[in-house]
């Protein structure tokens, strides 16, 4: 035991403390020479406990037992040991001391406590669900496990792992640990061996040009003898497929692909073996630039795309033809053009994902896009509220809305179980959608079915869009499917408003459980100018009742395999409904001053015959426009990269006698050029390291200057990665972001002020996690931990448990006792001050004497009484009966008048007293009785 202070330094007060006594002392001339002695010495113990209080004193008892904390590596390179580590904890917590204590801890990505510091009494918590075992971080643990012990806790921390850390850094942990007097043992465990092929690594050449043949190399590890399949794909699309053998530890494969194009291609390597027993180490990512000409992308369903097509190769163009659903379903498929041409595409044949694609490849990566007009283009593809609308510079809502015919709709949609989730939200969210294109006071109906309809919005006039709405996304999923009475319902609905155009779309993923006279039906609908389209939903649908019913309303017919669809096919059924986005009056398009195509129309322009109504955003520049001032030639710029809309088509259906214009050729060369990257590159040395999921990129360029430059991450679906951008000094800057395996394009914009002076855009490839390599104990970093923790490599677990030589204290702080003291003490000062030394003794002294005065009385008064009881008792034994009961009474009334103090006193007596008194009553009775 001894005595601590935490704040020595306020001891110093007890030098003016002193003064101030000594002051006293020699300036109090009045007090008494005793008095003025003991007021000092009571001043002297208030200042000193006072001082001392501040310095925060603390009572220290020495520590006993030792507490040991299990830090459990359970990420997947150890997952067949857990049981062999729980066992070992189990020995170790065997062989403890009644004073010791234990905890376990497990750690894998993320440390977590799995069973608070325990004696040997409680039993050890062995089924524990761990996530994300595919990293391993053992610094996390090491950290968690230091958290419980404390200052004034004698522990360890015994490490059990293979010690294949692949997040953090455990040296770095264990020297702070070192500081605070924390050992750490470790108990190896090796990694769980099993029938294994990886992909060690894989290789392309980072830089090619377009018709060179590009070498790849693979190289595999293998636990086994065994075959297995290479398979290699680029931007998503097959190059490599070839069966290969394997032998047991290291193998080389190398491979030939022609590059065709230039641009940035992404390559992954797979392998596939039947005796392979972990998938997660079976892929590899590569990525290589060709050089080489731009590439275009034209996507056109093969009926109007040759005139262009003839325009663009008359200029030298490099284009590739492509239908819509060939599309590339990877973000690198994009990136390896320059620009991507939609000529007359609908938006019910374009997933939403590649829409979106599309719109990160330009606004993020710079790339060109233009669409052309046509019957499936724009409103009438059904393009609102899509992300390709949110790149052209044109909307797809018009002004003219109050020229539109008078419409009546009613959607009908199947809301059975096998619409729940993803399905539902999906139609329901785009129905929303469509009310937006309705102008108010059109009529619109809303009939949800199962195994009966339901009605969701009363067929009549559109009052409240955002109502309207509201009621749609209540709708939820229900049972079967029956589809004729809510159509039946929908038909009769519409059929005796007088309305312009009346329209039912009819959407279900199922087949009805009954069957009706759809024919007739539909036969009376049309008589009454109803018109019907339906979507089939998935795989399950009946698609050939669905199309028929279509086919006999005078509708369209959609078969969805991708519900992201759904929202434009709504969309494009919705304005197809009206008709009226086609403006078809022959006219002469109208050229705009101010823009460097003038060259083109100085001679003039043929005439025109129809476009698609559109409506110019704020910032974009028309360039040719119709009589009635709609855009039929826009541009702009969206993010780092430039858009044109043409709203006219490319057949000469709509476009009249421009393809055949001697400038038609000329027009597309300029609209190509422009909307191809306009930003000089510049050159960057990227540096890569891995912390787990953790990436950073060391970024160098060659010009040092001091500009910031714009960071984007984005993975093969388009999506933006959060990312960290901040210079390190002229030239060199850092990014830091997180992510899993796979491929990430990384595009780099250097600003000077609000202008984009120069653009990179290279791909970033993350491997799979290190965990899920074929590696041995890391008996190097195990050795590190136990050199610079103190500790040792344990042979036996009961070990964990032994004496360690380091002596700590439990703290006792006493300053509120101390508080007290003083407080008493102050009290006791004011005492002597008020009443003096002398006075204070005298009234203690009377104060006893009153008090035994009153004891001295008392004793007297009670024997008194004790002798007259006694008198009486004797006279009565002498007496007839009848004077005795006559005594008696005396006896009790001169009792009852005694004073009620006199007889409260005699009942506080003690209990000897009244017991002796009921015993000489109790005689007399007896001798009464007698008589």
């Amino acid at each position: 035991m001894g005595l601590q202070v935490e704040k020595p330094l306020f001891l110093l007060l007890l030098i003016p403390a002193f003064i101030v006594l000594y002051l006293y002392w020699k300036k109090n001339k009045v007090t008494p020479l005793i008095e003025k002695n003991i007021i000092l010495t009571i001043r002297f113990l208030i200042f000193a406990i006072l001082i001392l209080s501040l310095s925060i004193p603390n009572i220290l008892y020495p520590v006993k037992g030792i507490t040991t904390v299990f830090v459990i590596d359970q990420s997947e390179s150890v997952k067949n040991q857990e049981e062999e580590m729980f066992a070992a904890i189990e020995q170790a917590i065997s062989g403890m001391e009644p004073e010791d204590s234990y905890a376990v801890i497990s750690t894998a990505e993320n440390a977590q406590i799995i069973q608070s510091p325990s004696n040997s009494e409680q039993g050890l918590i062995t089924n524990v669900n761990i996530e994300n075992k595919s990293y391993t971080n053992l610094e996390e643990g090491l950290q968690l496990a230091s958290s419980l012990l404390s200052s004034d806790k004698k522990g360890r921390i015994v490490l059990m792992t293979d010690g294949n850390e692949n997040m953090g850094d455990a040296r770095q942990q264990v020297e702070l640990l070192h500081g605070q007097e924390i050992p750490i043992d470790v108990l190896p465990f090796n990694p769980s061996i099993q029938k294994d092929v990886a992909i060690e690594s894989f290789s392309s050449p980072s830089t090619l040009y377009q018709g060179e043949n590009a070498k790849l190399s693979v190289n595999l590890s293998s636990t086994m003898d065994t075959k297995a399949r290479v398979r290699i794909t680029k931007n998503n699309e097959t190059v490599i497929d070839e069966e290969v053998q394997v032998k047991k530890g290291e193998n080389s494969y190398s491979f030939v692909d022609f590059i065709k194009s230039s641009g940035v291609h992404n390559y992954k390597a797979e392998i596939i073996s039947d005796d392979d027993g972990v998938s997660q180490n079976n892929q590899s990512f590569a990525v290589a630039e060709a050089k080489g000409p731009p590439q275009i992308l034209m996507v056109d369903d093969g009926t109007d795309g040759d005139n262009l097509l003839q325009a663009l190769e008359a200029s030298d163009l490099t284009v590739t033809k492509t239908k819509p659903e060939l599309l590339p379903t990877s973000l690198s498929g994009f990136l390896e053009y320059e620009m991507i041409i939609f000529n007359n595409i609908s938006a019910t044949d374009v997933t939403q994902e590649q829409m979106e694609m599309i719109e990160s490849a330009v606004r993020d990566f710079g790339k060109g896009f233009l669409m052309a007009g046509g019957n499936k283009s724009y409103g009438l593809g059904g393009y609102f509220k899509t992300p390709i609308e949110k790149l052209l510079p044109v909307e797809m809502d018009l002004k003219g809305k109050k020229e539109l015919p008078s419409l009546g709709m009613v959607i009908v949609l199947d809301r059975s179980g096998s619409m729940s989730g993803y399905k539902l939200d999906l139609a329901k969210e785009a129905a929303a959608r469509s009310i937006e294109l309705l102008r108010n006071k059109d009529t619109l109906g809303f009939i949800a079915f199962d195994d009966k309809p339901w009605t969701i919005i009363e067929t009549g006039p559109l009052d409240d869009k955002v109502e309207a709405a509201e009621k749609i996304r209540s709708i939820t999923e229900g049972g079967g499917t029956e589809i004729f009475t809510p159509l039946e319902q929908a038909y009769n609905e519409l059929n005796d408003l007088k309305l312009q155009r009346k329209h039912i779309i009819l959407l279900t993923d199922g087949q009805s459980a009954t069957n009706g006279n759809y024919s007739e039906l539909i036969s009376t609908g049309l008589e009454n100018n109803v018109t019907l389209s339906t979507v089939a939903i998935g795989s399950d649908a009946d698609r050939f009742l669905l199309e028929q019913l279509a086919t006999e309303g005078t509708g369209r017919f959609y078969d969805v395999q991708d519900a992201s669809t759904i929202p434009s096919i709504l969309s494009r059924e919705t304005v197809l409904t009206t008709r009226t986005y086609i403006e078809d009056n022959p006219f002469y398009p109208m050229y705009t001053e101010g823009n460097n195509w003038g060259s083109v129309f100085e001679k003039g322009v043929p005439v025109m015959n129809a476009y698609v109504a559109t409506e110019p955003k704020s910032r974009a520049e028309t360039i040719l426009m119709s009589e009635k001032n709609d855009p039929v030639l826009t541009r702009w710029q969206y993010g780092l990269g430039n858009t044109v809309a043409w709203t006219s088509d490319t057949s000469g259906e709509w476009a009249g006698e421009w393809p055949a214009w001697s400038n038609w050729p000329s027009l597309w060369n300029e609209i190509i050029t422009w909307s191809f990257p306009t930003y000089e590159n510049e050159l960057y040395d990227i540096e890569q390291t891995i912390d787990g999921k953790d990436i950073k990129l060391d970024i160098t360029s060659l010009n040092q200057d001091m500009l910031p430059i714009e960071a984007t991450v984005v993975d093969e679906k388009g999506k933006q990665i959060e990312a960290d951008y901040r210079i390190k000094s002229p030239g060199e800057h850092e990014v830091n972001f997180t992510a899993g395996a796979g491929i990430y394009s990384l595009q780099l914009a250097k600003f000077d002020g609000e202008d984009i002076t120069s653009t990179f855009q290279t791909g970033i490839v993350v491997p799979y996690s290190k965990e899920f390599k074929l590696q041995n104990q890391n008996n190097t970093l195990l050795n590190d931990i136990i050199e610079l923790g103190n500790g040792k490599i344990l042979t036996d677990p009961e070990e964990a448990f032994r004496p360690i030589d380091i002596e700590k204290s439990k703290k006792q702080p006493i300053t509120m006792l101390l508080l007290l003291i003083a407080f008493l003490l102050f009290f006791v000062e004011i005492a002597i001050r008020r009443f003096g030394v002398t006075s204070a003794v005298e009234k203690i002294r009377s104060f006893s004497n009153q008090k035994a005065d009153k004891k001295e009385k008392k004793e007297k008064e009670i024997k008194q009484k004790y002798s007259r009881l006694k008198k009486s008792s004797s006279k009565v034994s002498a007496k007839p009966k009848g004077e005795i009961k006559k005594v008696q009474t005396d006896v009790i009334r001169k009792v009852d008048k005694q004073p009620k103090t006199e007889r409260k006193k005699d009942a506080e007596q003690p209990n000897n007293d009244n017991n002796e008194r009921l015993k000489r009553l109790l005689d007399a009775k007896n001798r009464r009785n007698k008589w």
